[in-house]
This record gives structure tokens, C-alpha cells and sequence, in this order.
């Protein structure tokens, strides 16, 4: 399977041989969220997913992709796609954040608009982890989100 990035930071998966199928990764997944000094906090079912072996702009990349829908009375809504290049270049992160009032986004690092400006750092724990992100959005309003997946699943090409 290959991954490409779009301009608009929309990742879009194409199997180079076969179907392809990405796990549902289904897990409980936490968001905490400071959005211009207001807190928000969620939890629930979403989806964790992580592969080592990607590549992005023919660049051997990890990539990291968390899905939070919106629930509860936050309705915050969550889409993170991280890639982190083997080659040492810079990572390359895209952060869509709603709630029921409000959208956010980041989008750094790529060869696409640049919207805001942000940092992430992974920490890894057993079979998951958790992502801190910090910046503002393209309209500078500051962000710091904290992401807690309990468990990453695989992002798999089936086929032959």
C-alpha cells in the first residue's frame, strides 16, 4: 500500500497491487483539549493506527493516524495524521479540531499550504501512546491538545 499527502493534507490510500483494507483500529480514545483558554474534554470509541513502513513523496515515513468522532456534550471531534520521515527531514502534522461552536485546524511540515504553525511529541507506552500538540490554527488561535491511544493497530494492504 502506498500513502500519499495531498496539498490539502487529505491522505489518501491507493494499493499499489491488490485491495487494500486499513484496519478499524477501533479504540477508547481520550482527547483533552485547550482551545483559545477554554478546556474541552472526551472520550470514546475511535480509531489508533500506526505503521513504521510508509512513505510519503517517495519518502520512507511512520505514520500515525487517530480518528475521534464527536460525542459526548463537547461534541469534540478530532483528526491527526502524523508523519515522521526516516530520512531525518522535518515531520509533517495535520490537526483538524471541532467542537460544536467552533473548527481548527494545523497543518505543517508538507509540501501543501502551510496553515498555523505546531510541535508534537509522541510518547509510546506498550502497544499505544499519546500525542501533545501545541501551536495556534490558521486564524491564531492557540491549541494544545492532548491525545491518549490505548492501543495502535496496523495499517495493512491485503491482496495480491
Amino acid at each position: 500500500m502506498r500513502y500519499i499527502l495531498l496539498p490539502s493534507f487529505l491522505l489518501v490510500a491507493i494499493a499499489t497491487s491488490g485491495a487494500a483494507q486499513r484496519n478499524s483500529g477501533a479504540a477508547v480514545v481520550s482527547v483533552a483539549a485547550k482551545i483559545g483558554g477554554k478546556s474541552y474534554q472526551a472520550s470514546g470509541s475511535g480509531s489508533c493506527r500506526h505503521t513504521p513502513s510508509a512513505s510519503i513523496y517517495d519518502v520512507p515515513a511512520a505514520l500515525w493516524m487517530v480518528e475521534h468522532p464527536s460525542s459526548g456534550p463537547e461534541a469534540l471531534q478530532v483528526n491527526l495524521t502524523v508523519w515522521r520521515p526516516k530520512n531525518g527531514g522535518p515531520e509533517q502534522l495535520s490537526l483538524a479540531l471541532s467542537t460544536r461552536s467552533s473548527s481548527h485546524r494545523i497543518a505543517v511540515g508538507g509540501r501543501g499550504e502551510q496553515i498555523g504553525r505546531g510541535k508534537i511529541s509522541l510518547s509510546s507506552t506498550g502497544t499505544g501512546g499519546s500525542f501533545q500538540i501545541t501551536g495556534k490554527d490558521g486564524s491564531g488561535t492557540p491549541l494544545e491538545v492532548q491525545i491518549e491511544c490505548p492501543v495502535f493497530t496496523g495499517v495493512e494492504a491485503e491482496g495480491g
